[in-house]
């Protein structure tokens, strides 16, 4: 809906929920690139509309829940095995890694298959989950520009999407635990939990790296370098245990550790370490608070970043 905002005999269109900006009187020795972001800055947070379109658009889960369907169907449509393909190709990766990494960390190819497979499913949703954060406003710039709905709602399709992604990968631990006869015990069920507790933190993730990428396209490339790098410095490959006591303390600050540790060892029957829910925990109340408060002063420019 438009309002229009008459001045004499002028009228200005504004969206609904964009405010007019304060005026800022530089003095023109002030440079242009200081002048825009003063003007960025000084701009009033939005809290009430931020908070009604992240509450919102969680609200409407029908709809990002049938558009996150609905994008999966579409990247596999006309072919035969569909979403399984990215299952496949992750299978045959863990295969194939499995035998070159046991040999040299001097351990057996069984005992040492799980532990892979399940840290590289539970990789592949947290590396997919923060790559994909960087384009979430800028892959829906189409609706973005032109409907007004909460932005929330394409966050949350990304989040789903991939956990649907997720639920298909995770059948290779299924067999590859039932094949070596991996022994199931009651802190198996903790998945479920830490599956949420991924989502939750992800989400804010996708929120913060969301708008930056849209404001700066150099964000996505940068991020996926790291991931790349973040993936060889967390125990994906290796455990922990190979490494010294003083190396494994400085190893806890590695925030995507707890994020993959809180599924991986559910998966593997094992209790995971209880830092890890504080950390992961923590970290979503924490980082969710800054998602809001971002959110609130940058929601308004996403529209013009775009």
């Amino acid at each position: 809906m438009l309002r229009a905002l008459t001045t004499g005999a002028h009228a200005t269109i504004l969206p609904r929920g964009l405010a007019l900006e304060a005026p800022h009187v530089a003095t023109e020795a002030t440079p242009v690139s200081t002048r825009r972001r003063w003007r960025l800055l000084s701009l009033e947070p939005q809290y009430r509309v931020a908070w009604h379109d992240l509450l919102g658009g969680a609200y409407e889960w029908r709809i990002w829940g049938r558009l996150g369907w609905q994008e999966v169907k579409r990247r596999y449509r006309r072919t035969v095995l569909g979403p399984f393909w990215a299952t496949a190709s992750l299978g045959m990766f863990i295969g194939g890694m499995v035998f070159i990494w046991a040999p040299l960390f001097r351990v057996s190819v069984t005992s040492y298959l799980p532990f892979l497979a399940a840290g590289m499913v539970v990789w592949t949703l947290v590396n997919s989950l923060v790559c994909e954060a960087c384009t979430v406003y800028t892959n829906g710039a189409n609706v973005i520009t032109q409907l007004s709905f909460p932005y929330s709602i394409l966050n949350y399709v990304a989040i789903w999407r991939n956990i649907i992604v997720f639920f298909h990968n995770v059948l290779i631990v299924v067999a590859i635990n039932l094949i070596l006869s991996v022994k199931l015990t009651l802190y198996t069920l903790l998945v479920v939990p830490g599956l949420f507790l991924v989502a939750a933190n992800c989400a804010w993730i996708t929120v913060v790296l969301g708008i930056v990428g849209a404001r700066y396209r150099d964000i996505p490339p940068f991020v996926g370098n790291v991931m790349q790098v973040m993936m060889f410095i967390t125990p994906v490959f290796w455990m922990m245990t190979q490494l010294p006591a003083e190396a494994q303390a400085y190893l806890q600050l590695n925030y995507l550790l707890h994020l993959v540790e809180v599924m991986r060892a559910p998966m593997l029957g094992e209790r995971p370490m209880l830092i890890s829910y504080v950390v992961t925990i923590l970290g979503a109340i924490g980082g969710w608070a800054l998602a809001f408060v971002f959110y609130a002063h940058f929601r308004r420019r996403i529209a013009y970043w775009l």
